[in-house]
């Protein structure tokens, strides 16, 4: 007597029998090299984001309390817009050639904040 059509047969069925699925058809997995390069992936954006995150927050810093020291909030600018392209790029989102560098976007604000404050 066959288990198949009782009352049990649901808990006993393989993947084999469920309608609508191939038999030789196995779900999709990644192997250990596929796993551990998406790990690095991982780890790489976020350091990227922090990296992005800090210059950001310097130039932000920078623009509000020294405003005229001019060479350091270009430094820190070429830097935070090379951050950002290396943010951008490893996300997988192309280089637009209109896109605005982060730093004179950050530049404008603090400008704005400033004026704002007095």
């Amino acid at each position: 007597m066959s288990k198949r059509n009782g009352p049990h047969a649901r808990a006993h069925a393989n993947d084999d029998d469920r309608p609508g699925r191939a038999p030789d058809k196995k779900p999709a997995r990644y192997s250990r090299a596929e796993y551990a390069k998406v790990l690095a992936l991982q780890d790489e954006v976020a350091r990227a984001d922090a990296d992005y995150q800090r210059l950001r927050n310097a130039y932000l810093d920078m623009a509000q309390n020294e405003p005229t020291h001019e060479v350091g909030l270009a430094m820190i600018g070429a830097d935070m817009d090379r951050a950002h392209a290396r943010l951008q790029a490893l996300i997988g989102l192309p280089r637009l050639p209109f896109t605005h560098e982060p730093s004179a976007v950050m530049r404008r604000e603090a400008q704005r904040l400033g004026d704002e404050k007095h």
